[in-house]
């Protein structure tokens, strides 16, 4: 069902997913595809259309917990479309937690809150209202079997957040799961777990060297997990090392889309990496003879003089291979005019270019 909704929207179809999405006969179902069809239609008078379905399905629901856990994803879904009203929406879904009395449906309600709020980017909140939501079920007279049902369920609901969160707010949401499950008597996830959180604990204090570290000694999984973790600056020098690395072991196709990925990255979000560990990167590329790779790092120091050398070094290369215009068009790149005039008369032969 949702794929087709989807195939109605991207064809711009709104009035057939609409009318899909309204044929949906469990409410909670239709409340997710109603939520998707407002994060994906543009215009005010099509979002007021779907929230008014929506408040519709959430009015014909009865129990407490229901009415919540639908409040907290229409509150996710106003949130990501950048609608402020998204607060209002957790605010009363919050309320209705609190008014249920039955202690283990208040800490799913709790569960619930917290995990749409971790998709709306609210990290801390959601972070806080799991930890309720945890202390509110240890708290249950219920019997054990029926709290530790619960606690699994929530485990694997942090995990997902957590999985999804490209930041280093993940570390205290891993933690937290594997705390969990060490109370569930789940030892070897919770070590899995604690063992990503110490990840990222060392992403965030080694930057891009652990990610180097990492390849070389071959543990290609654990460097492309840090990755998200760390700061933009630091993620464009790990992706270019990633790249470098995929190059020496024959992925050429993965190792060039990556560093086109890490100069868009650069482009769009204005992103200044450390310029002297890019011209070391581009060195390297040029000692492997991936000249464009090393040409695009080039491009994205800041600094001019840098940028020159490694200009320098790319146009010198291409004269010795003979490519006289390519060389005489990376040395007219170069900002700074000595070296400029020093590369371009090498390339004329009025230097030793095979010395340079």
């Amino acid at each position: 069902m949702m794929e087709n909704i989807s195939d109605f929207l991207q064809k711009g179809d709104f009035s057939s997913a609409l009318e899909l999405a309204l044929r949906i006969e469990d409410p909670f179902s239709r409340l997710e595809a109603l939520s998707y069809i407002y994060q994906y239609v543009e215009g005010d008078e099509y979002k007021e259309i779907v929230l008014e379905r929506m408040l519709e399905t959430i009015d014909s629901l009865e129990g407490l917990l229901e009415k919540a856990r639908a409040l907290a994803l229409v509150g996710y879904a106003l949130t990501v479309s950048g609608d402020k009203k998204g607060e209002h929406f957790f605010k009363k879904a919050h309320q209705i937690i609190k008014a249920i009395d039955y202690l283990l449906w208040k800490a799913e309600g709790y569960g619930y809150l917290a995990y749409y709020m971790a998709l709306a980017g609210d990290y801390s909140s959601a972070f806080y209202y799991y930890n309720v939501a945890y202390e509110t079920a240890q708290n249950s007279s219920e019997p054990y079997s029926k709290v530790l049902s619960f606690l699994y369920r929530l485990a694997q609901q942090i995990l997902e957040n957590a999985e999804e969160i490209r930041s280093p707010e993940a570390k205290e949401f891993y933690e937290l799961a594997a705390e969990i499950y060490e109370e569930i008597k789940r030892h070897l996830s919770a070590q899995e777990l604690k063992k990503k959180a110490s990840l990222i604990e060392l992403a965030l204090e080694k930057g891009s060297k652990v990610v180097s570290e990492f390849l070389e000694r071959r543990d290609v999984d654990n460097a492309v997990f840090v990755i998200k973790y760390l700061p933009d600056e630091e993620k464009v020098l790990a992706l270019l090392e990633v790249a470098y690395w995929l190059f020496l072991h024959d992925k050429k196709g993965l190792a060039k889309s990556i560093v086109e990925d890490a100069f868009r990255m650069v482009a769009e979000r204005k992103i200044k990496p450390n310029d002297e560990k890019l011209e070391e990167i581009a060195a390297k590329f040029l000692k492997i003879g991936q000249i464009e790779e090393a040409l695009t790092v080039g491009a994205i120091i800041s600094e001019k003089k840098r940028a020159s050398r490694v200009f320098e070094k790319i146009a010198l290369v291409y004269a010795k291979r003979g490519d006289k215009l390519k060389a005489i068009a990376v040395a007219q790149a170069i900002s700074d005019e000595n070296i400029k005039r020093g590369v371009l008369k090498a390339i004329e032969g009025e230097e030793n270019v095979g010395h340079k």
